[in-house]
């Protein structure tokens, strides 16, 4: 059974409830990204909404913070987005706040910068009151405009690679305005956005990660790697690496301010707005006119180092500081992409080229790319830290059950040895 399925009813009245709110009636709800079979609670649950008579700008006369009318003439289809306080690994004390507020900023930036509003204009939105108000209810959502378009994803690979290069370049340039985005002077702190009681933006805790916000970038970076070790700890398998001496060592790097150490050489003031999962999943495209059309789901955004946007996402481009692009990270991190790698299959030489025309196109936007962050390779460091302490194969549930016994010592032990020699190379102390 999809483990989302339970309360797929409930989700429908209490959306019924939300329009009811605005005295607008819909003709047929349509779910989106909605995949059946997952094992996973789902971050969202989206839905189209096809509308019996337009919203216009008086049907949301209390206009509410970091949010827009539609057109004069009215929208007669709109989206829902309720966020899931039960997906897993999410903080939801201001979740919502911190999409729009995000999703405002990099609308204005685009704006400002000339370019097409891709980014979706949100009319209405209610903060998470789950539990306290129980059951779907409770929900905190997003009311917004509907952006035409199909997920980019499904059509990248097979686009020519010249109109492969055509979509990065114009991706490029609303990275760009994104990376560019006015951070208000009310907002002091790492982690994320959320909106106070005047309206403001200000500082507010990070989408991923409970507490916060943080007043340094080392702050920011030891919160993730102890709450890492907090998943560690839950894990029948991982039993928070207390066996051997090995969480002994960590929890000493950490208590000894060895993030700090490790930043040293890192401009670790430097902060901007970052989308948090920006990959082609997230983008619409119009294969008929050939452009982007929408920049969705801000939902892990935040106010971060530049260098965090490269580790959470992009990697499906070629300019990502991941695994999957393991090939190339040297390129990346160098902005050398001069001579091809030889021995690439066909796959990984078209994404050679895409990550090329990504790392050039980014560069000629104005943006701000690995190559340019000095000490790139320390919060590369960290990231791999990061991703061994908990990793989700060794921690969840469900993964677990689809290994043997054998597979997961095989995979601890890996882990083990990836973090005592990490620990061996970055702990100074």
């Amino acid at each position: 059974m999809n483990i989302n399925q339970e309360g797929f009813q409930r989700r429908l009245g209490a959306l019924q409830k939300i329009l009811q709110q605005y005295n607008l009636k819909s003709t047929q709800v349509t779910p989106i990204a909605y995949v059946e079979h997952c094992p996973f609670h789902f971050n969202n649950f989206i839905y189209k909404v096809d509308l019996e008579a337009p919203a216009v700008p008086a049907t949301f006369a209390r206009q509410q913070p970091c949010t827009s009318a539609p057109p004069q003439e009215g929208v007669t289809a709109l989206v829902i987005r309720m966020s899931n306080p039960l997906a897993e690994g999410l903080n939801n004390a201001n979740r919502v706040e911190n999409d729009i507020a995000a999703q405002h900023l990099a609308r204005q930036s685009i704006k400002d910068a000339g370019l097409p509003p891709v980014v979706p204009a949100v009319y209405a939105w209610a903060p998470c009151r789950y539990p306290d108000v129980p059951g779907e209810d409770g929900f905190g959502w997003t009311m917004s405009e509907f952006k035409p378009g199909s997920d980019l994803d499904a059509q990248f690979p097979s686009l020519t690679l010249d109109d492969a290069v055509d979509v990065i370049r114009q991706l490029a340039k609303f990275f760009a305005a994104i990376q560019s985005a006015k951070i208000p002077e009310t907002v002091t702190t790492f982690g994320a956005l959320t909106v106070d009681d005047s309206g403001a933006i200000t500082g507010g805790q990070p989408p991923l990660l409970k507490g916060g916000p943080f007043s340094s970038y080392a702050e920011y970076w030891t919160a993730i790697l102890k709450a890492k070790l907090s998943e560690a700890d839950e894990s029948p398998l991982l039993k928070g690496w207390k066996d051997g001496g090995v969480r002994e060592r960590i929890d000493k790097f950490l208590a000894s301010g060895g993030v700090d150490k490790v930043l040293e050489s890192v401009d670790t003031d430097k902060r901007v707005l970052v989308h948090g999962d920006l990959t082609l999943n997230n983008l619409l495209y119009d294969s008929a006119t050939k452009r982007i059309t929408s920049i969705l789901d801000f939902d892990w955004s935040g106010v971060t180092h530049p260098c965090d946007e490269f580790l959470t996402g992009l990697w499906d481009i070629g300019g990502g500081i991941h695994e999957r692009n393991e090939k190339f990270l040297p390129m990346l991190l160098s902005g050398d992409f001069s001579t091809q790698l030889e021995g690439l299959s066909a796959d990984e030489a078209r994404k050679w080229e895409v990550a090329k025309a990504w790392d050039k196109a980014i560069a000629e936007a104005g943006a701000i790319r690995p190559s340019d962050i000095a000490g790139v390779d320390r919060i590369q460091a960290l990231k791999d830290l990061e991703d061994s302490l908990c990793p989700f194969e060794l921690a969840n549930e469900v993964m677990l059950k689809r290994k043997s016994d054998e597979e997961k010592l095989k995979k601890k032990n890996e882990m083990e040895m990836k973090i005592l020699k990490w620990l061996e190379t970055y702990d100074t102390a």
